[in-house]
């Protein structure tokens, strides 16, 4: 009997001080035998097995596995997690293709599970691309995201196949949409109507004319041009990268602490000497820890805080230091405002290309930017701080192996100059919460909706924080779920200097303008982020992805991550929203940080009249309960202002520490027909 798995498509704990928690993930079926299964040669949740995730929602690309001589198998989209699957062993080769019903063949080529990853994982399986599949057929890795680039015209044409297999079976109704796509058995049927069987010397070596003419009767390749086919793989490489990035928060860990098999990390951590040592009361430390998203345009923003100082003990553990460090010093708020030299689609690195590094403002006088100058995603997984053990597992190196100078030019690397003193460290990175392709059934947009039909992105809305501490006058904040699936502000016009001060208002009004806060184009030039009338907007989220109608705890529903990371937020700045994650704040207590899900439900939407305001947004955490936001610089203040009471600074923020969200249609908002 064929067995199927679901994915644990959101990622769980990875570490003891940042907690997943929240019900976006599905549950593992467990293989009674590690047998081959209908889309892999093993078990996703079994030793030495290997789950890739397929970039591209697609059903049914065969492919077979180099340990197992017997079995083929095809990849599985499972609507309910968003993903297509596969699975081989470790360090498995991949031969993919695609089979008609009798000898006809389309051949894709080989990949080397090894470039992809070289660590099994049963909460965050690797990303496997358009781009990692056309490098099989090219033979060489791509070097850029660019049309003139020899891998990224195979990736193109594997896209106007993928796409025009959509358009035939009105998947799509445009040629740059992503939505899944099935090989069905008519598909293969219609495959051998092919003149002959399609190789990989054909995807390098015909021009397009001779290429498209092998793909007749069944596909006609001339309905997806170039440039929609780049559009396609430039929106997939952004996918891939997409997700919340952090550090290991290491307060309480001991040297070489054993996480999921791989050991010894311990975030973002230096001093102001040339090596950095726990027991050394003479240096000055510094740790800190942030949150980054990346969004679908592939533009990354955060927020964060630093500690720096120095211990009056020797300690033996680095985990010592922060802790002493937490509570004796006052935290410095970090900002990293919207960038885009991020984790590149197709290096894995932080981009050094304009060796400007990565960069967040750190708000202290005499303070010049911490820059993270390097670092390489490993097994689509973390970047590694130091070459010990945490990177030789995720690069799959002994213990014997001496490090290259490329070795070494992947490490996690950061850099600050302090009131003209010199700081640098390591940084062990996480990526988390990956993104996934968006449903038309539910992420309803002009674009994927057919015509005479209504549609309700982009959403305008208002977006209302309250805090907790009740002495703290709520805000009222305008946004828009644009048609791409980011979020950003909506603030409207000529907003006074004293919004957040002015005491004779009751609340900070910062939403959207009545009457020409629907209008004009919902995404926005990516740098510079003015609305039709020159209002300075924000990035502040994105759709992480959709629930279907099918999908029996929260049907119709976006799940959301949002990080507000500017000063003209105010009272807000540093506000986290739908990561799904606990931060413990203290080793001998149960304080914590808690941000859960967030998810807007459109179930209503989708049955409101056109041209009609919608009466509510239905805007909960996973559990159905009311969304709670959090901000880590004010929680950590309240650490600090619990130890140090005298800091009167230190009590006010903490104040902001965070509270509950609701979410409501903007005035001027009506759901609209094509």
């Amino acid at each position: 009997m064929i067995n199927k798995k679901i994915l644990p498509f959101a990622l769980g704990a990875l570490v003891l001080a940042l907690n997943g928690c929240g019900g976006e993930s599905a549950n593992i079926i467990p293989e009674i035998n590690d047998t081959s299964t209908e889309n892999g040669t093993c078990a996703s949740n079994s030793d030495g097995c290997l789950e890739f995730v397929l970039d591209y929602p697609l059903d049914g690309l065969n492919f077979t596995c180099s340990s197992d001589n017997t079995n083929k198998f095809i990849t599985l989209f499972n609507p309910n997690e968003s993903v297509s699957t596969g699975a081989c062993r470790i360090g498995d080769t991949v031969t993919f293709y695609l089979m008609g019903d009798k000898d006809k063949k389309i051949e894709l080529g080989r990949v080397n599970l090894n470039t992809i990853s070289n660590v099994a994982s049963k909460t965050s399986p690797p990303r496997l691309t358009l781009l990692d599949i056309a490098s099989g057929i090219s033979g060489q890795k791509a070097q850029s995201l660019n049309k003139n680039d020899e891998t990224v015209k195979i990736s193109m044409r594997l896209a106007k196949v993928i796409q025009a297999i959509a358009l035939k079976d009105h998947k799509i109704d445009v040629a740059t949409e992503i939505q899944p796509v099935y090989m069905t058995a008519g598909n293969r049927t219609d495959l051998e109507k092919v003149g002959r069987s399609i190789t990989i010397a054909d995807f390098i070596t015909l021009d397009d004319a001779q290429f498209n003419a092998l793909f007749t009767p069944w596909l006609d390749l001339s309905t997806v041009s170039d440039d929609d086919a780049f559009k396609v793989v430039s929106k997939l490489a952004n996918i891939s990268v997409a997700a919340v990035f952090q550090p290991e928060f290491a307060l309480y860990s001991a040297p070489q602490m054993i996480i999921a098999g791989i050991s010894g990390s311990n975030g973002l951590v230096g001093c102001d000497k040339p090596e950095c040592k726990p027991e050394d009361t003479t240096q000055t430390n510094s740790f800190g820890h942030f949150m980054l998203m990346t969004d679908r345009q592939g533009m990354t923003f955060g927020s964060g805080v630093q500690w720096r100082g120095k211990v009056d003990s020797a300690l033996s553990t680095i985990g010592g230091v922060n802790l002493q460090l937490m509570l004796k010093v006052k935290p410095k708020l970090m900002t990293a405002s919207q960038q885009d030299n991020w984790i590149d689609p197709i290096t894995h690195g932080i981009d050094r290309k304009r060796q400007l590094g990565f960069k967040f403002d750190v708000d202290e006088v005499g303070a010049e930017p911490l820059i993270i100058k390097q670092g390489t995603l490993l097994a689509d997984k973390m970047i590694a701080g130091i070459g010990g053990g945490l990177y030789r597992a995720l690069a799959g190196l002994n213990s014997t192996v001496a490090l290259t100078p490329q070795d070494t030019a992947r490490l996690g690397l950061w850099e600050q100059k302090v009131n003209q003193g010199n700081y640098k460290g390591t940084l062990d990175l996480y990526k988390q919460y990956p993104i996934s392709y968006l449903d038309k059934t539910v992420f309803r947009t002009i674009e994927n909706t057919p015509a005479n039909q209504p549609y309700i992105f982009p959403l305008y809305a208002d977006m209302t924080f309250k805090f907790a501490n009740k002495e703290i006058k709520s805000v009222k904040l305008g946004i828009v779920i644009d048609r791409n699936g980011d979020i950003r502000t909506n603030i409207r016009p000529n907003v006074p200097d004293d919004v957040f001060t002015n005491t004779a208002s009751t609340i900070v009004d910062l939403s959207t303008d009545t009457a020409t806060g629907c209008v004009g184009h919902d995404v926005l030039d990516p740098l510079l982020m003015k609305d039709h009338q020159g209002t300075q907007q924000y990035r502040i989220g994105t759709v992480s992805r959709t629930f279907l109608s099918s999908y029996t705890s929260n049907p119709n529903a976006l799940s959301i991550r949002m990080i507000l990371a500017d000063q003209v937020f105010g009272t807000i700045n540093g506000a986290l929203i739908g990561m799904n994650t606990t931060i413990k704040t203290s080793a001998d207590s149960g304080e914590s940080i808690v941000v859960g899900g967030a998810l807007v439900k459109v179930g209503n939407l989708l049955t409101t009249a056109t041209g009609t305001k919608p009466s509510s947004i239905v805007f909960t955490d996973s559990s159905g309960k009311i969304v709670k936001w959090a901000n880590s610089y004010a929680s950590f203040n309240l650490t600090y202002s619990q130890k140090n009471p005298t800091d009167t600074e230190a009590k006010e923020l903490a104040k902001l520490a965070g509270g509950e969200i609701s979410l409501d249609p903007a005035p001027c908002y009506t759901v609209k027909t094509k």
